[in-house]
């Protein structure tokens, strides 16, 4: 599902789309079947030619499972993967072996699960690092073809537009006919317009979007497991990752850090709540593990 934002995008530009011309007309004169006809079967058909059914497939799963990154801080999955390190230092990865069927990221899930079951640090930092340059690839395809998806919409369009115009001439002196032909002429371009405009642009620049920031994430999921692998200092670990948030959120979460000085309290509290909390944000999960 889209988020807040993208969902209030696509309704407040069709809404004014639609309030336009209700104010000013009826509704039906601008539907038409053979424009959609001409534009969504022009776009696909060219799609169709430019990539195989297997990519278009790879597209749409691409996009509808990227659509469902929300809800990511950073900063929260920090928290989780600092709370896992600790206890792996003092008691060993096998402690995780009941805790990793709880997290909700494939990825890290998946990851983690290797880690226990004994891959050497060179062979998990290559499975990892492959599944990254994969999604990768996809993600690569799909922008693509909702991009290519865009610039055939207004094409079609416009032929469309000659057909109308064509209908029309034929019968110039048919007035039934004449409206027939322009209203084809006319709306094909409207059509085509928004199919570019208000649907496969925004996606493909929102797919950009989602896909580097759940990379993001991956990359610093990696860090963590490496790290966790190699039994490394959960200090060092957290220094690694740092490097995958923004420095606004840095430096915020640095401060509050500085300041905490029961640890091993806080951390049996978050063992308790962190299945529940792994996809809050940050600010909510530290309002609930304060003291008290």
């Amino acid at each position: 599902m889209l988020d807040k934002n993208s969902i209030i995008g696509f309704v407040l530009g069709f809404a004014l789309v639609i309030g336009a011309i209700v104010t000013q007309g009826s509704l039906l004169l601008f539907a038409s079947f053979s424009s959609v006809l001409i534009v969504a079967g022009g776009v696909f058909s060219a799609t169709l030619v430019n990539y195989s059914m297997k990519n278009i497939k790879i597209s749409f799963t691409t996009t509808l499972k990227l659509m469902k990154i929300t809800n990511v801080d950073l900063r929260t999955d920090m928290e989780v993967l600092g709370l896992f390190a600790r206890r792996v230092r003092t008691k060993g990865l096998l402690v995780l072996d009941d805790d990793i069927q709880h997290l909700e990221d494939e990825y890290l899930r998946n990851g983690l699960q290797l880690a226990i079951d004994g891959f050497k640090t060179e062979s998990l930092d290559s499975i990892l690092t492959d599944q990254i340059s994969s999604q990768e690839k996809q993600a690569e395809i799909s922008i693509n073809v909702l991009t290519s998806m865009s610039g055939y919409a207004p094409a079609f369009g416009m032929i469309g537009t000659v057909i109308g115009m064509v209908l029309m001439l034929q019968n110039i002196s048919d007035p039934e006919a004449l409206g027939a032909g322009l209203s084809v002429a006319l709306l094909t371009t409207l059509y085509g317009s928004i199919f570019s405009n208000m649907i496969f642009t925004p996606l493909a620049g929102k797919l950009e979007f989602l896909n580097e920031l759940d990379l993001n994430r991956k990359r610093l999921f990696k860090v963590a497991i490496l790290s966790m692998v190699e039994k490394e200092n959960p200090r060092i670990m957290e220094k690694k990752m740092l490097v995958y948030i923004e420095p606004k959120d840095r430096a915020e979460y640095l401060k509050h850090h500085e300041e905490l000085k029961i640890i091993k309290q806080r951390d049996e509290k978050f063992y308790e709540l962190w299945k529940d909390q792994q996809s809050q944000e940050w600010e909510s999960l530290k309002k609930i593990l304060e003291p008290g």
